[in-house]
């Protein structure tokens, strides 16, 4: 099972082909970030034998973050992929890559669990490279009581569909009034 937050990570997931028999779980629809963390909590308390992963923005992991902490205290196993692009890549490219809106608290994701549940017995990789990546993906299969993954990116890297998504919407909300774009290829 897997959950695609808003934004980069649903945008990135949508494009790719999954196994037979795995569910895909996104909230697209109303474009409400936050959603994911606190469903992917549930389905692990529902069926916490299935493999289950969470992809998720810097941006919604912060509005709902204590979700985290949640999951730590009732000892599932997450694996859980945080995109840090400090702030919100979806909004760059409907409100303009340099708008103050877009820009998020700089958190350390791969230490959160040392505050939330100090007792936990997650692990944890930070990602910049994809030796740090291949490094990651083998501790997330050898892990048994859950992984979080850092993931970090530039805040303007972006899946294709997301960058054709962006001005779209920028041209339908606001239309000649709205925002300029000088979106990057």
């Amino acid at each position: 099972m897997i959950f695609g937050e808003t934004g980069t990570s649903n945008h990135a997931l949508m494009s790719m082909r999954l196994p037979e028999g795995s569910t895909y779980v996104g909230s697209q629809i109303w474009g409400a970030i936050g959603f994911t963390l606190p469903a992917y909590f549930g389905s692990l308390l529902a069926d916490p034998k299935r493999r289950q992963i969470l992809f998720i923005g810097d941006g919604s992991f912060q509005v709902t973050a204590q979700e985290f902490s949640t999951i730590l205290r009732h000892r599932q196993n997450p694996i859980i992929f945080v995109i840090n692009n400090d702030g919100y890549t979806i909004e760059r490219y409907i409100m303009g890559m340099k708008a103050d809106y877009n820009d998020i608290a700089s958190w350390k994701y791969s230490r959160l669990h040392e505050v939330m549940a100090k007792d936990s017995q997650i692990i944890t990789a930070e990602v910049r490279t994809q030796k740090d990546l291949k490094e990651a993906l083998k501790k997330a299969e050898e892990a048994k009581e859950g992984i979080l993954i850092e993931v970090h990116l530039h805040p303007e890297d972006a899946p294709k569909a997301l960058k054709k998504f962006g001005p779209t919407v920028a041209e339908f909300n606001f239309g000649e009034r709205g925002p300029s774009q000088e979106v990057p290829d």
